[in-house]
């Protein structure tokens, strides 16, 4: 309920006013009466008054100056003017002085009644005004720290070119940084394997993990510096630090390591930390930001955990310089290789093993070119293994996740063997294949005219490539071979008193039974004839 002081030098006038309105109608309490604008005065001063009902002809104080000092000394109070019809002069001032509403007398209850309930309606607008401002002051505060989170992420990445604002956002978000800073460093944390550690992790476990690294490394870089350490973007935090002296800025990779020592043991996680160059204004700030993370990247050459400043930089190869015309043919050409050493080679070669090692993107795009390659040459061979499609499948989803050349190499490796390993097992299988068909063919025909030509058509391959790949899978050559089941049939018909020896050679695929004598001898050691008198 609103709170309502009657002042009025005439005690009949003061006593109708507080018996004939229903106050608690009208949402109000009758807090008091005064005679005069100074005790009405101090009335106000030691209560809570709301609405002040005031006579304006009183003495010692009337209603204009009881008005006007209200105004000055307590502007929230809202006052109604009772006056008399000759009073005009009065009344100009008190419209001067912003009277909520003023009653001519004799008063009138209902009108009276109606200037009430429009006072009382202003007094809740302007407390649902105040409340609403309250509960935005209470959003803001609340806010504060995203706000800053944000404002500083924008002066790392874009900067600011003007220092006039500057102090206004840094008071209003608690920033507590110089506005003329002499010389500004930033640092660059990224949590290593974030995207495979934090993958199993619910929303809520990785925003308290973001809490806690933010809190950790806030902490112990504000034992030294004035700064700030916040999210850039997930996985990542940037911090701000303002450096006094030259001991400051070669301080702070002790302090650093610092940071890093405790996100190892406290959050069981390692991060990588990159550190920018000194800058001497707001305005390039971003240039050790680039630094900085440029920095943190190149754990894909000098290995997770680190903190990389631009001195340890001077250990990071040369950018290899390819010179490989790599392709998916030629990546498939290479996985045909007879021995694992050539594909090894070839993977080393590409990926700069030895003198300086492929950038990131180049990395990956051998890294494709071999999966299509693998893919490409087992639908080739119509070979068809789960095991390496469910590998090429791993190997696809973590792919941009690797953050190092050893641990996307290696992966690479191992899923490249499982193709190579399928390929040769298919070759070797399809060798069989060809060899037993080219001895079926031989088994078959020994008693014709045989040619390598012939052979060889009967397999679809040339009679190179049979020759070659008869002697390396049997030890012999086709000829040999011929022979040899010739002479095995030869040796089976001799056995038979009633096949003549000419008769065996015409039958066996010899023409000239001289011929077939002398090859049965070398062979044997005996001759057809010598081999028939042998007992069985």
């Amino acid at each position: 309920m609103y709170r309502v002081l009657i002042v009025d030098d005439e005690a009949s006038v003061r006593s109708g006013l507080r018996d004939c309105v229903d106050w608690a109608a009208l949402g109000l309490e009758l807090a008091g009466e005064a005679e005069d604008g100074e005790i009405a005065l101090s009335l106000v001063a030691s209560s809570s008054i709301h609405i002040v009902l005031t006579d304006v002809r009183m003495p010692h104080m009337d209603g204009i100056a009881l008005a006007q000092k209200l105004r000055n000394m307590h502007p929230a109070v809202k006052v109604v003017m009772i006056s008399g019809f000759g009073d005009v002069d009065y009344l100009k001032s008190a419209i001067k002085l912003e009277a909520v509403d003023y009653i001519l007398k004799p008063i009138r209850l209902q009108e009276l009644h109606e200037v009430l309930a429009r006072v009382v309606r202003l007094l809740q607008e302007e407390d649902q005004t105040r409340q609403s401002w309250l509960a935005q002051q209470i959003k803001l505060n609340q806010s504060i720290p995203l706000l800053r989170e944000r404002y500083l992420t924008t002066l790392v990445v874009d900067g600011t070119h003007s220092t006039e604002t500057l102090q206004e956002k840094f008071q209003l978000l608690n920033i507590d940084l110089p506005v003329k800073a002499a010389r500004l460093g930033v640092f660059v944390i990224r949590i290593d394997d974030y995207s495979t550690a934090l993958s199993e992790m619910s929303e809520r476990e990785k925003q308290l993990l973001s809490f806690a690294l933010l809190n950790i490394s806030e902490d112990i870089v504000k034992q030294d510096y004035c700064g700030h350490t916040f999210e850039t973007k997930p996985g990542e935090y940037a911090g701000i630090v303002h450096f006094h002296t030259d001991d400051d800025e070669e301080q702070l990779f002790t302090t650093l390591q610092e940071c890093r020592n405790q996100i190892n043991r406290l959050l069981k996680r390692n991060v990588t930390i990159g550190v920018g160059c000194t800058v001497r204004d707001w305005s390039s700030l971003p240039e050790s930001y680039r630094i900085a993370a440029d920095a943190a990247e190149h754990r894909w050459f000098l290995g997770k955990n680190q903190i990389i400043t631009m001195d340890s930089l001077a250990s990071v190869p040369e950018p290899h310089h390819h010179t490989l015309q790599l392709d998916v043919r030629s990546c498939i050409s290479v996985l045909k290789a007879p021995n694992w050493e050539t594909v090894t080679r070839f993977l080393n070669e590409a990926f700069g093993k030895g003198k300086g090692a492929a950038p990131v993107q180049y990395g990956r795009i051998i890294s494709m070119y071999m999966i299509i390659a693998c893919s490409e040459l087992l639908l080739e061979l119509e070979a068809s293994v789960t095991a390496i499609q469910e590998s090429e499948q791993r190997l696809m989803n973590k792919l941009a996740g690797f953050e190092t050349v050893s641990e996307l190499m290696s992966a690479l490796l191992e899923h490249v063997r499982l193709t190579y390993d399928a390929v040769a097992d298919k070759r070797e299988h399809k060798t069989r294949n060809v060899v037993t068909l080219i001895k079926g063919y031989i088994e078959e025909h020994y008693a014709k005219d045989l040619t390598i030509a012939e052979i060889a058509a009967t397999v679809y391959l040339t009679t190179t490539y049979i020759c070659l790949l008869f002697k390396q899978e049997t030890g012999m050559t086709i000829n040999d071979y011929v022979i040899e089941v010739r002479l095995r049939e030869a040796k089976r018909m001799l056995a038979d008193p009633q096949h003549k020896t000419y008769d065996i050679c015409y039958a066996v695929g010899y023409k000239d039974p001289s011929y077939f004598s002398k090859l049965f001898k070398k062979h044997t050691g005996l001759t057809p004839s010598e081999f028939r008198e042998i007992p069985l």
